[in-house]
């Protein structure tokens, strides 16, 4: 497994001719959030200029959309999906490691409206992914969905009840544990259950208020993520090739990240 990170974080806080020297091998980069989003996607020249400068390849692309409301599917959003699977789709050959271009895609928060039917959102939801999947398959990509655990898709069951719905093999999983373990499901059966459609993991860290609830994320080393088990689990799990650092605020964060996970990996 290599280690990649966020691409916002080139140029703030190392340069691109630092990735390989300081290990990292990939980077994950943005589509724009929402629907209207499409004026915000990087252009294909501009991601080559960073991954030509760094000398890695892209770990993924990654979009905010919703794809569901409190009434069902978001028709708007999930031709929206679509776009970005077919702009995944034309950046074949930079993936590095992925056996194919890899879209993540992060679930909004559940809809929380009084109007809100949970079946039509379950439904919905997997309508939603049925098309983006279906378009997917026939242009070569794979979908990650980073599982979160306010989200639509909160936790592994959920995200095996949508897959055992749809019956997508283009749907996978981004592993971010810090977004939904222990609270949804605890940490090595979350990895274990889901490691077979695992294509890449995030590392990020997390703390929990008295109540139970998550009071802050942050970078790898500033939570409760039992780091050596995580890694443990993912070699063990997954063959993920990627596994991208975030939520890193300062250089020092970032490189502090860069050396818990590679202990973590012995």
């Amino acid at each position: 497994m290599k280690l990649g990170m966020m691409a916002p974080g080139v140029g703030k806080l190392i340069t691109a001719g630092e990735l390989q020297p300081l290990g990292f091998e990939a980077v994950q980069m943005f589509f724009g959030d929402g629907p209207d989003g499409d004026q915000h996607d990087p252009a294909p020249d501009a991601i080559d200029v960073l991954l030509h400068a760094g000398n890695v390849a892209l770990a993924a692309m990654t979009l905010h959309v919703d794809l569901v409301d409190a009434r069902g599917k978001v028709a708007a959003d999930v031709e929206r999906a679509i776009r970005c699977v077919d702009k995944t789709a034309a950046l074949d050959g930079r993936f590095g490691d992925n056996e194919t271009p890899v879209l993540i895609w992060h679930p909004s928060d559940y809809p929380e409206a009084p109007e809100t039917d949970d079946d039509r959102v379950f439904h919905g939801l997997c309508e939603a992914l049925d098309a983006v999947c279906a378009r997917a398959q026939q242009v070569g990509v794979r979908i990650a969905v980073e599982i979160t655990r306010a989200g639509s898709i909160g936790g592994a069951e959920m995200f095996l009840r949508v897959k055992d719905a749809i019956a997508q093999d283009t749907l996978r999983v981004c592993m971010d544990a810090a977004n939904f373990t222990p609270d949804r499901t605890p940490l090595e059966r979350a990895v274990r259950t889901l490691g077979a459609d695992t294509i890449i993991a995030h590392g990020k860290d997390m703390r929990f208020d008295e109540s139970g609830c998550v009071s802050d994320y942050g970078p790898t080393g500033t939570g409760t993520l039992d780091y050596g088990a995580y890694m443990r689990y993912l070699q063990a799990y997954s063959t993920a090739p990627y596994f991208v650092l975030e939520y890193y605020r300062t250089r020092e964060q970032l490189l502090t990240a860069r050396d818990i996970v590679r202990r973590s990996m012995r």
